[in-house]
């Protein structure tokens, strides 16, 4: 479809507060975002422009990436802010409030869909923004099941509606909603039936599944448990897009309650079967949406944090000032400027020891989630191998390779112990290097070779220099272990193509080493990341993500700096300096 035909549907579909197509994948959305926002934006469409970043949010949310959906979310409040377009401010807090509904922070997130609402409200010509701020705001607060504050708000979406031609399905469903927890069955009916002939002459999927929840919660409050039941099953057994009041994990549940009322206890048990294997099924597949959304609570802690540091400085100001009046009157000043010199010491003594406190805490908190998750699959691999060792009925090659497979998980396990050992031994300064002359070139030589044998990888090694041999004054082994590092590293995301190690002169005092991959290469966002602490260019793959974290320090011990060359755009070139050193001087052993 061509892009003049593809931006007169989306302008449709976010002019009516439609969702995608099923059939489009989310990261399509993600990857239109940017020609579409520049092209709202050239058209000064600012309202599109909101909407398309608000659907990327949902689009990466959909897809786990929740520190992804986070920062877009957050830059677009920044850039709606600067520009003073309320309408692009309250689409952000919408798009932060999704965000939150989706980790199930739901308080969380009604504060941020209050902020949008409210502000609409104030704004002209907002009214399809409320409804869409409202299609997420009753289902919050249904959740917490507030149905009060949905009183509050009903009268305020019928304003929505008044004299207006729009769609009157969702009005009348909310209401439904309210009369069927109110106990005012009759009205409710009546609701059902004004919604049911409103999809009728605009049948939208979604409006399908808010109609038959309805059904359900009508029969189920009235006490028609089986035809809840049977409501409720073809709910859990369709399959749709996300679903906006409960899941399917919910469905089954209430399901399995009503089965129980009917004293039908053995379906009820199968019911709560389905329920665990689901949320087993769930735990097995999103590792890393739970690690993502474990990023973005720490990245809110974070501002959090700074937002109390802010509004406890201009506390300690006014007390300070307030102090500072009274001491006047007493003291000298140069008396009154002592004291206050020692004050803000002693707080900035504090503030530190406060900061490092909260960042040992969730640093621990990440060491610990990333660790389960690393340590688990060669364990497991240990364990099921070793049991099958035990069976004397198996042939020797299948021996062999229960060997080999043990073999090469008890290794990864303890490259994972080490790891974890070598930069707690950086950190506390007790990591022992031992330093000699070595030639440079000889150990490039033999880490190729080392790692040749073990790679898996199609990609070709090689060694590229045109010196014979250099004296380094070095440890070998740490050179050694910060080689081996970055070249493991390279062939996990170079399958094929190639990997090649360089060394050459940087200048008479100095030697530069580089190791250059064509493998997919770091994108520009993750470059100033990659060298933290448990970080990972893609979570599936195995590792501890501290390698990079342990180079980095080796190299800092060294004496010469790593970094990632930007100019290099076919994959990614790892470069760090080491210094000659060619006078030997005496090390401190650490």
């Amino acid at each position: 479809m061509y892009d003049g035909e593809r931006l007169r549907l989306i302008k449709s579909l976010l002019d009516n507060n439609l969702g995608f197509s099923p059939k489009i994948k989310p990261n399509e959305i993600v990857q239109w975002e940017y020609r579409l926002v520049n092209a709202f934006r050239k058209q000064r469409d600012y309202e599109r422009m909101f909407l398309m970043k608000h659907e990327a949010c949902r689009s990466l949310i959909s897809q786990g990436y929740i520190t992804d959906a986070l920062a877009k979310a957050r830059k677009a409040l920044n850039e709606a802010k600067k520009m003073k377009y309320s309408k692009g401010v309250a689409i952000s807090y919408l798009a932060i409030g999704d965000i939150y509904f989706n980790a199930n922070m739901i308080e969380e997130a009604i504060v941020e869909y209050e902020e949008a609402i409210q502000l609409l409200l104030n704004t002209p010509n907002s009214h399809k923004l409320q409804e869409r701020v409202f299609q997420q705001l009753i289902p919050a607060y249904i959740k917490v099941n507030a149905i009060g504050k949905i009183k509050k708000y009903l009268s305020q979406i019928n304003t929505i509606y008044e004299n207006r031609q729009y769609n009157h399905f969702l009005w009348h469903a909310f209401n439904a909603y309210y009369e069927i927890h109110s106990g005012r069955h009759k009205e409710a009916i009546q609701s059902i039936d004004s919604a049911e002939q409103w999809y009728k002459r605009y049948p939208f999927a979604y409006h399908a599944f808010v109609l038959k929840k309805l059904k359900a919660e009508y029969a189920k409050k009235v006490g028609n448990y089986k035809e809840a039941i049977s409501i409720y099953n073809d709910l859990a057994n369709r399959k749709s897009p996300l679903d906006t009041y409960d899941g399917y994990i919910d469905t089954e549940s209430y399901i399995a309650s009503m089965y129980i009322k009917l004293g039908d206890y053995r379906r009820a048990c199968q019911a709560y079967k389905k329920i665990s294997a689901v949320r087993d099924s769930i735990d097995a597949q999103n590792y890393s949406s739970q690690v993502n959304l474990l990023r973005a609570v720490y990245q809110v802690d974070h501002l959090t944090v700074e937002n109390q540091a802010q509004r406890s400085t201009q506390l300690s100001f006014l007390i300070i000032s307030c102090v500072s009046i009274l001491i006047i009157s007493i003291f000298s000043v140069f008396h009154l400027r002592k004291i206050n010199k020692r004050l803000v010491l002693s707080k900035i003594e504090q503030e530190k020891a406060r900061i490092k406190l909260e960042n040992s805490m969730r640093t621990k908190s990440l060491f610990l989630s990333n660790m389960s998750h690393e340590i688990r699959t060669p364990l497991n691999a240990l364990s099921g191998f070793s049991t099958i060792l035990t069976d004397e009925s198996i042939d020797t090659e299948t021996r062999k390779q229960c060997n080999d497979i043990i073999l090469q998980n008890s290794d990864l396990l303890l490259k994972l112990i080490d790891d974890v050992v070598d930069i707690s031994s950086l950190d506390t300064g007790k990591m022992h290097f031992h330093f000699a002359v070595c030639d440079a070139v000889g150990i490039c030589h033999a880490i190729i070779d080392t790692v040749n044998k073990i790679k898996q990888t199609n990609a070709t090694l090689v060694f590229e220099t045109s010196l014979k041999q250099l004296d380094l004054y070095t440890d070998g082994a740490r050179l050694q272990q910060l080689l081996f590092n970055l070249l493991i590293n390279a062939t996990k995301f170079t399958p094929d193509g190639e990997i090649r190690l360089s060394l050459e002169l940087q200048s008479p005092k100095t030697a530069l080493f580089s190791v250059t991959d064509t493998g997919c290469g770091i994108s520009p966002e993750k470059r100033n990341n990659i060298f933290n602490r448990f970080e990972k260019l893609d979570e599936n793959v195995q590792g501890s993500g501290l390698g990079l974290s342990i180079s980095q320090l080796i190299v800092e011990r060294f004496g010469g700096k790593i970094w990632i060359d930007p100019d290099y755009k076919d994959g990614a070139r790892f470069l760090f300096t080491h210094p000659l050193n060619r006078k030997r001087r005496k090390e401190a052993v650490k």
